[in-house]
């Protein structure tokens, strides 16, 4: 009873921002444009948004160029239902409902990432959002193609580094762009072309991030407080987040043949960063080092001389992949995908003095098949996925023991259309079966773990409307402990805790219940509306113990039933119309709410967030204002500090310009007009390093 009075005060929270525009234009001319036009190829069967049961947002085109940040996290932090880790700009992972790491799976051309970034959030995500033709959000349990734990959704970043079809004509493009707060300097390039029946892409990128500006101090007030209170003594500066400055190179090759029913390619991409940790006491080692970790580090960034002092991490990842098509015909087989990926990453953590402290080795290989298939009425996939990752850390800081995780995996989605009088209503489900090995390393006393999970799907999409659909979908699905769960022990210094596993960790269970309403076009209107509950057992999370181990506060795996709700809304509507252009508007807001059995919130939930855009479009000329108001997040876990409301004023503009040549776009954007202090209440520094301050981005991309 209190799960749904908590539930309805939610969604009518959000549901106000929507409901009078959305009545004002429902009944309207179709226009039959937008969001269906564009394809998201990380759901099962390749579709339009409207047409699939889960939350989807797509982001590409002008959109996707202006909304780039220094990393995935903060590109996609805008979004509605998402926001970010923020351990500075540099590495910050999404997180999608409140639920991120594990529980939010992080894709490259539809196959994973492959990196460490759940491990911990001061790990970046190796993806480069630069690349990126397109960013797809799923938003819920995204676990059939894919695994068993991506409770929360997926991110699947599409860079066509392997073609499917040939290009035309050469084709590429040319980009800068800066940004004053982070004084960043990014140029990125690439380049598309066949030879006979080859298509070749390459492209490359690379960037300088100096330190953060921020408007106040780095160390928050109740945080300063605090430590006077204990006699420290405090040297910092106000203006700047100190040692979050960074730099990262890299790009990538493909090249695939292309015939008339289908396709095969190989593609190498290579990644390197390296960025401060901000926030981090300088923890001492003395003078004995690993001698293993002799990874080199890459150039340091511009202007990071003076940062030279503080940690980092120095990360650089080898990735090879494979990808393929055949087309069959009107029979029951009429697609085999492949897709495989292999991996090389080892990541440093770097003491003040340059030398290793901790050094992460990851070698790990994914493999996907799938055959798309038909049978009367029913459509679908069906496929079977392996996984391997060989983890090694070594040096005084691992607080994870060297492992072995691998991976085995069955899936099928089955869809089927029914023609109603009231429209059409296409019925969707489907199963996973996965078994997981976690094979610690010999000699350390700790047990394997062996177990069999499964995943189980059913929705329905009801397309009243040709551009409105109602959707709904339920999932049950069991996701397995991570070996961080199961075997950490030690100091975890980038988030100041000292983590202990729990190897007699079970299966987190998640039954989850999603509904949307959407439309994309009538009289202009575009609008959606979600709800979802999600109702755990078993749920995995850290508790604090209150006890204090290596100068570090201790934190315990443990599980205990829990459950996260919340809703999302969004409505697009023309306010004015004129032979020069159009002027409309946006109202967006997004709330979830997470509570264990006890009734204990779970920690790092954010906040109620409310906002308005208003946007001046003609073909070549766009100008727009937002308002964003992220409301104080004072329901807080045990021994988590609340945190401070704010407010997010920002203005943009973009240009087209085309020339005999090609096109170029020139961007411009200013945020957090206000200089307020803004700490994001999802990220583990929130204390010690708020968002950027008053920032100006400028860039162009020229298309050729």
């Amino acid at each position: 009873m209190y799960l749904s009075r908590s539930l309805s005060r939610a969604v009518a929270t959000v549901l106000a921002i929507a409901a009078a525009p959305v009545a004002a234009y429902a009944a309207g001319a179709d226009r039959g444009d937008g969001l269906q036009e564009i394809v998201v190829t990380a759901a099962p069967l390749s579709r339009s948004p409207l047409e699939i049961a889960q939350p989807t947002t797509v982001l590409a085109g002008v959109d996707l160029r202006r909304s780039l940040g220094a990393s995935l996290g903060e590109t996609l932090s805008e979004q509605l239902g998402v926001t970010g880790t923020w351990f500075g700009p540099n590495s910050s992972r999404p997180v999608i409902r409140g639920l991120g790491g594990e529980r939010v799976l992080m894709l490259e051309d539809g196959i994973e990432s492959l990196d460490a970034s759940a491990l911990s959030q001061d790990h970046a995500v190796t993806i480069e959002g630069l690349a990126a033709d397109q960013i797809e959000i799923l938003k819920g349990p995204a676990t059939l193609l894919y695994g068993n734990g991506a409770a929360g959704g997926l991110v699947n970043v599409l860079t066509n580094r392997i073609h499917s079809v040939l290009p035309d004509d050469p084709t590429g493009a040319i980009e800068v762009r800066a940004d004053t707060a982070l004084g960043e300097q990014t140029a990125a390039g690439r380049v598309d072309f066949a030879v006979g029946r080859l298509a070749v892409h390459a492209d490359a990128y690379t960037r300088t991030t100096d330190d953060v500006e921020i408007p106040g101090f780095a160390m928050s007030a109740a945080e300063r407080a605090e430590e006077l209170a204990e006699g420290e003594e405090l040297d910092d500066e106000p203006g700047k987040i100190e040692n979050s400055a960074g730099r990262a190179d890299g790009g990538g090759f493909g090249v695939s043949y292309v015939g008339d029913r289908g396709f095969l390619g190989l593609s190498y991409t290579r990644f390197e960063t390296r960025y401060g940790l901000p926030g981090k006491k300088k923890h001492e080692h003395g003078d004995d080092h690993d001698d293993e970790a002799d990874a080199p580090p890459i150039a340091a960034a511009e202007g990071d001389e003076e940062a030279e002092a503080g940690p980092k991490i120095d990360l650089r990842q080898n990735r090879y992949d494979l990808a393929g098509e055949l087309a069959g015909g009107e029979g029951w087989f009429r697609r085999l995908r492949v897709r495989s990926t292999f991996s090389d990453y080892t990541h440093a953590e770097l003491e003040g003095d340059g030398a290793i402290g901790t050094l992460f080795e990851q070698d790990g290989w994914e493999t996907r098949v799938a055959v798309d298939h038909a049978f009367g009425a029913f459509r679908g996939t069906a496929g079977v996925q392996f996984r391997d990752q060989d983890f090694v850390a070594s040096g005084e800081e691992a607080f994870v023991p060297p492992s072995r995780t691998r991976n085995a995996g069955v899936f099928v989605f089955q869809e089927r259309p029914v023609e109603t009088g009231a429209g059409r209503v296409t019925l969707e489900f489907g199963g996973r079966l996965e078994r997981q090995t976690v094979d610690p390393e010999a000699g350390l006393g700790l047990p394997d773990y062996d177990e069999t999970s499964y995943t189980l799907s059913a929705g329905a999409v009801w397309r009243f409307r040709p551009t409105a659909a109602f959707a709904a979908n339920l999932t049950r699905a069991e996701r397995h402990p991570t070996s961080t769960e199961l075997y950490a022990e030690g100091p975890h210094a980038a988030v100041r805790r000292y983590e202990i596993g729990d190897p007699t960790l079970e299966k987190e269970t998640s039954t989850s219940l999603d509904l949307a309403l959407r439309s994309t076009g009538e009289a202009r209107v575009r609008w959606q509306v979600n709800a979802y509950l999600n109702d755990f057992a078993d749920f995995v999370y850290l508790q604090p113990t209150g006890a204090v181990e290596d100068d570090f506060d201790v934190y315990e795996f443990r599980q205990d039933d829990a459950r996260t709700w919340g809703v999302e809304a969004e409505v697009e509507f023309p306010l004015l119309s004129t032979a020069r252009g159009d002027l409309g508007a946006r109202l967006a807001g997004d709330y979830v709410r997470g509570e264990l059995a006890d009734g204990g919130p779970l920690p790092q939930l954010p906040p109620l967030r409310v906002g308005a855009e208003l946007a001046w479009k003609t073909p070549r000329f766009e100008a727009g204002a937002s308002v964003y108001r992220y409301a104080e997040q004072d329901r807080v876990a045990e021994f988590e500090r609340p945190t401070d409301g704010y407010t997010l004023l920002g203005l943009d503009v973009s240009w087209r310009v085309a020339s005999a040549g090609g096109q170029a776009l020139l961007f411009a954007r200013a945020s957090n007009l206000l200089d307020e202090e803004a700490r994001r209440h999802t990220s583990p520094l929130k204390e010690f390093a708020p968002l950027p301050g008053r920032s100006f981005t400028a860039g162009v991309r020229f298309d050729f």
